[in-house]
């Protein structure tokens, strides 16, 4: 295993030992993206310090990939980022191609879920943080509302089938199947899945109950006008995510992207059904059965988030984003969690992005962050972010 403050010194060796091969390749791709933000929330009397709920202040995110096309059938990439988590290996993979309908990707990546998974990096979308459904610690009270739906990336190892078909001059099926070592929990009587258990930074990344996660997504893009494409897609993901491979996990989505000429219009609904190990009642804040029923060995929650956003270029360097987004939390509490069995979230963002220059980005947005189901009573919240985000 190679220790942490080695991981970034491994992969420039690795790139630099790659790049006469590159040199020789069909196609080389070097990109980066970084992002400086500053989160702030104004002080309560109830939470003295914002930190105590929020990530807060300055953070930063930043990604290197380097990209390869070996031939017309065979390509690599590798992809190192850093951000609140520390480095992450976020993707290392070799793309098999024998036609557009028909790919295969072996190693390190994210398995196709959703439309936000493909333009999480910041250099991609136009707000400072991700939707709800997606978040991965950016959002109010994260650690009190128990983590987001699928937090984006989710990165596995695994392999995925991909392609796409023509289905005529104006439809386009994309399909991707993937089969990856899945979610997991570390602990004795896991109450939900650890997502920080699948990173590269938290030791060994291996199956922890050897049975795999299967999933994938079915999209099709068809051209309405001149410049209006509107794109629907489902996905799923299924497995078990505990060490004895007794509780499973469901994820299920529906997205949609219009293109309304310089209009972009895009939404996601998300939904995870989890069962929880109920074999030590005391850690739950309600009884895990009736009076008189018999209690089983599992029980579940389920969470589900949603956003609908809109961008629109109001000038030739500024573009101009309104997005509503939310979360809910439903079933039996541990009690490490200041939730009620109902929690619900919903957040209002509008957001603007100034470029300065090409490649160099200023993001500012204003939230207003609305509870329910929070023991602590608080019921409403705002927020500001302001950054920087530059891309080479």
């Amino acid at each position: 295993m190679i220790p942490r403050n080695r991981i970034l010194p491994v992969a420039l060796l690795a790139a630099g030992a790659l790049a006469p091969v590159a040199a020789r390749a069909v196609d080389l791709n070097f990109a980066g993206t970084l992002q400086l933000d500053y989160l702030f929330t104004p002080f309560r009397g109830s939470d003295p310090r914002p930190s105590s709920f929020a990530l807060d202040g300055f953070t930063t995110e930043f990604s290197l990939k380097l990209a390869v096309d070996l031939s017309d059938h065979v390509a690599g990439a590798a992809k190192a980022c850093f951000g609140c988590h520390g480095f992450e290996l976020g993707m290392a993979y070799v793309d098999l191609r024998a036609h557009d309908a028909l790919n295969l990707r072996v190693g390190r990546f994210t398995p196709t879920f959703g439309e936000f998974g493909l333009r999480h990096d910041p250099g991609n979308h136009r707000l400072s943080d991700k939707p709800l459904p997606y978040d991965m610690g950016r959002m109010l009270r994260f650690f009190d509302f128990g983590r987001s739906v699928l937090p984006a990336p989710y990165v596995e190892n695994g392999v995925e089938l991909f392609g796409r078909a023509e289905l005529g001059p104006r439809v386009q099926i994309d399909y991707a199947a993937h089969v990856v070592a899945g979610l997991r929990a570390l602990d004795a009587n896991p109450a939900d899945v650890d997502f920080a258990a699948s990173r590269s930074t938290t030791g060994f990344v291996v199956d922890n109950n050897s049975q795999p996660s299967v999933g994938g997504r079915l999209g099709a893009t068809v051209r309405l006008a001149d410049r209006v494409d509107l794109t629907l897609g489902a996905s799923a993901l299924w497995g078990a995510y505990d060490r004895d491979a007794r509780l499973g996990y469901l994820v299920l989505g529906g997205d949609l992207y219009l293109r309304l000429h310089r209009t972009n219009v895009r939404a996601e609904y998300l939904i995870r059904r989890t069962e929880m190990d109920a074999r030590r009642p005391e850690l739950f804040r309600d009884e895990i059965a009736p009076p008189g029923v018999a209690a089983g060995d599992r029980i579940f929650h389920v969470r589900d988030g949603w956003y609908v956003e809109v961008e629109h270029p109001v000038l030739r360097n500024l573009d101009v984003m309104l997005r509503w987004d939310g979360m809910r939390r439903i079933g039996n509490v541990p009690t490490s969690l200041p939730l009620e069995s109902a929690a619900a979230v919903s957040r209002w963002t509008l957001g603007t992005q100034v470029t300065v220059f090409r490649g160099w980005r200023v993001k500012s947005s204003l939230q207003h962050y609305t509870w329910s189901g929070l023991r602590n009573g608080v019921d409403q919240e705002f927020a500001a972010h302001l950054g920087v985000v530059a891309t080479f």
